[in-house]
């Protein structure tokens, strides 16, 4: 079981990509500022160098006491496993500042926090029933987009924040479960 921190009054939650940096900083009254910074660039260091320019430019408006962190959790592709720890490495590096502390929590963690649990079998068959004749894929596809769509309506009746963004969202609920598990 995780524990509460001293001295931890804001948290940073992040959700990163080779493709954007979500983040949500969030304090004892919720969430303070949140958006998604979109790489520019052909290759994944063009793209990552761009994130950490931006993100050395914000570095005031992103600092926080815990920098509390999406992992990956399954990926095939080893290629991809690699890129993903060349993101999670720059990106996460350029935010840290001095007494920053880091903690890593998985999908499934925060997404039980905030109420978004594994789809039933009945909400899984009513996407199959409303979508017949459909790949393995394209359903598992249909049911993710089911919980990033949940997510989004929780950061509305949560904070009243709109966000179009599934990445942000997923800050938000990261930013969330932090702070509540290792916040002041």
């Amino acid at each position: 079981m995780k524990v509460k921190r001293e001295g931890v009054n804001t948290v940073l939650g992040v959700d990163a990509s080779t493709q954007s940096l979500a983040f949500c900083v969030y304090g004892k009254d919720g969430p303070i500022r949140w958006g998604e910074i979109k790489f520019k660039g052909n290759t994944v260091f063009e793209r990552l160098a761009y994130g950490q320019r931006h993100i050395n430019a914000m570095k005031d408006q992103l600092s926080a006491d815990l920098v509390v962190f999406e992992s990956a959790i399954y990926v095939q592709n080893k290629k991809t496993v690699i890129l993903l720890a060349y993101a999670f490495g720059a990106l996460i590096s350029a935010l840290l500042q001095k007494g920053t502390e880091v903690e890593e929590v998985s999908p499934i963690q925060w997404q039980n926090f905030i109420g978004n649990k594994a789809l039933t079998k009945a909400e899984k068959e009513t996407i199959k029933n409303a979508n017949p004749d459909k790949s393995t894929s394209w359903y598992a596809n249909a049911n993710r987009n089911f919980r990033k769509q949940r997510t989004i309506d929780w950061c509305e009746r949560e904070f009243g924040i709109r966000v179009t963004s599934d990445n942000v969202s997923d800050a938000i609920g990261v930013a969330h479960f932090g702070y509540k598990t290792f916040g002041s």
